[in-house]
């Protein structure tokens, strides 16, 4: 990329896994890149050349005050969130809305404050970092299968509204990604749920430990960018290809008995 072509990118959630990998992927190809973290201060490993700033997807006063230092970006990386675990008769409804506040509004918060440079410049890039539990529902996992359901609708909608201004918007659902991405536990032994949860959680776990890297992420990313036309969304990683193919061939109640018997989910006798 030349001096004068040089572009901005903003990557949230930069400090580790995902977020690490795209935004290294961007530095390499020439692109400024913004980081962000919670706690920027504190990252280890930083990455070199990359400048790293302080974000709370969560707080609104935190996120407005990002936007106000960066002002314009030509490329914004959704893709700080939070996982959680736990039945939903289980999950108190401070948590439930605290995932809500980092996985979707702070995002949403996000994408308003870049699209008015975005417009101004008469094009740009906005990549969402989904998940293949933002296209059929997890056990055990509904409030943060709920909050990547609301970022594919979203999505979805914002893509056809700035299409006239030269703005692209594109999901990435990743599958399994061997990140070591921890979820906030909701787990009792006392809850009815109990055995059906530590199941899933076994079979979940296994899937991330022997899942791709998170490069095979970034790698997508960096495709996307190079197109001047993408596509709505991309599944990546292990085998969300296959599964967002055969999602939209199979019927919902075979989906349904394969999930079942992947996490060990059979009727109370």
């Amino acid at each position: 990329m030349r001096k004068k072509d040089r572009q901005t990118a903003v990557v949230t959630g930069a400090s580790s896994g995902i977020g690490k990998a795209i935004a290294f992927s961007l530095k390499k190809a020439g692109y400024d890149v913004i980081g962000t973290s919670r706690n920027s201060e504190k990252i280890s490993n930083k990455i070199d050349g990359i400048r790293y700033e302080q974000l709370d997807c969560g707080i609104e006063s935190s996120v407005d005050a990002f936007i106000k230092r960066i002002g314009e970006t030509d490329i914004l990386v959704n893709n700080a969130g939070r996982s959680q675990i736990g039945a939903a008769e289980d999950v108190p409804m401070k948590k439930v809305r605290d995932l809500f506040e980092v996985n979707f509004f702070g995002l949403v918060r996000l994408t308003q404050g870049f699209l008015p440079g975005m417009r101004r410049k008469g094009g740009g890039q906005i990549i969402n970092i989904s998940s293949m539990s933002g296209v059929v529902g997890v056990s055990f996992t509904p409030y943060y299968c709920a909050t990547k359901f609301a970022v594919e609708g979203f999505s979805e909608s914002l893509r056809k509204e700035v299409y006239p201004f030269g703005i692209n918007v594109t999901l990435i659902e990743p599958g399994y990604i061997g990140t070591g991405l921890k979820q906030e536990p909701h787990i009792d032994e006392k809850s009815p749920y109990y055995r059906y949860l530590i199941n899933f959680k076994t079979v979940r776990d296994g899937k991330i430990d022997s899942g791709p890297d998170a490069f095979v992420v970034a790698r997508k990313v960096m495709s996307i960018i190079n197109k001047k036309n993408p596509r709505a969304r991309y599944a990546v990683g292990g085998d969300a290809p296959l599964t967002a193919f055969l999602l939209r061939l199979l019927p919902n109640r075979l989906i349904e008995k394969a999930q079942r018997r992947k996490f060990k989910i059979h009727r109370v006798k």
